[in-house]
């Protein structure tokens, strides 16, 4: 490895907590990380995340995207944060930021049941 390169796993382990500490900090709740490196090829990571509500959610996703913006990373497309279910893609890391009912809903856990929590 080349000095000052940086390394894709440390890099996203930071990013992770990053993401979790800015999630923490603004009581979201429910917060999870799943690894779907070994049952999925397209994803690395989701973390899901509730808001008590609508405007909420939208702030979470606010300051997701200013940190992750100061990282370096921009987003595949414009989130929709006018909704229940907010999608940040950033590639390798995918967050979703529900309201309460949309998650009951959606049921992601379960959909990716298969996929190794992360300790955050």
């Amino acid at each position: 490895m080349q000095k000052n390169a940086i390394n894709p796993e440390t890099y996203e382990d930071e990013l992770l907590r990053g993401c979790a500490g800015i999630l923490a900090g603004k009581k979201a709740e429910r917060t999870v990380a799943l690894n779907l490196a070994e049952v999925n090829s397209y994803f690395d990571y989701f973390i899901i995340a509730t808001g008590s509500s609508s405007i909420h959610c939208k702030s979470l996703a606010r300051d997701i995207s200013k940190y992750m913006s100061a990282h370096g990373r921009k987003t595949r497309s414009k989130p929709d944060t006018n909704s229940s279910w907010i999608i940040l893609d950033y590639d390798d890391i995918v967050l979703h930021i529900f309201t309460e009912d949309a998650r009951d809903y959606y049921q992601l856990e379960k959909l990716w049941g298969d996929a190794v929590r992360v300790s955050l």
